[in-house]
């Protein structure tokens, strides 16, 4: 009998230190990786959105960090390894699954990007065509967009679904003038009309 409890106890304990070894006290320790943390966000109550960077390679990622009994984070998936290109206004990844579709953006140090918004509610406008959006219209049509400030070159964006609307990207200057555009389908451009 005692055997038989120890064979017990021993597969109970095996499989209890294998569930708690992909278990962190911090969110940003369940990252994998030689990473540091820029911003997180909630996603409900079960989870959080992490902004991060990689130390060792000098990119940027997602990730969603799955809570477990209130204070502990699991590993939930991500994506990384993203620079910005040279020339371009900012970079864009994402990561989503049926409840859920996560954003971060990065912009160009110089590039005088003071908001993001992700959404559309211009229907018809495509990659190659010429258009007029302020901030002002943005806020004018909240309900059909997510808005941010950038800080530090950064936004991150929790989002319901991935989209076309919320893998539409445009980017304004402090005076709310539009200055660089990711359309779906399309390529992060500057906006130079003239």
């Amino acid at each position: 009998m005692k055997k038989v409890l120890f064979v017990v106890f021993l597969i109970l304990g095996l499989f209890l230190i294998g569930s708690f070894s992909e278990l962190h006290i911090k969110e940003i320790n369940a990252v994998p990786g030689d990473v540091k943390m820029i911003r997180s966000s909630d996603i409900g109550d079960y989870a959080k959105a992490v902004l991060f960077e990689d130390k060792t390679h000098k990119t940027f990622g997602v990730a969603e960090i799955e809570k477990k009994f209130g204070f502990l984070y699991r590993y939930d998936g991500g994506t990384w390894g993203y620079m910005l290109e040279e020339g371009r206004p900012f970079q864009a990844s994402g990561i989503g699954d049926d409840d859920d579709f996560l954003v971060v953006i990065k912009t160009a140090k110089k590039s005088n990007i003071e908001y993001i918004a992700l959404g559309n509610h211009m229907e018809g406008v495509m990659p190659e065509d010429k258009y007029e959006l302020t901030l002002n219209e943005v806020r004018e049509n909240i309900d059909e967009y997510y808005l941010k400030e950038v800080k530090d070159n950064y936004v991150l964006f929790v989002t319901e679904e991935y989209s076309e609307d919320t893998w539409t990207i445009r980017a304004f200057n402090k005076d709310g003038n539009l200055i660089a555009d990711e359309l779906f389908g399309g390529d992060p451009r500057y906006i130079d009309w003239e």
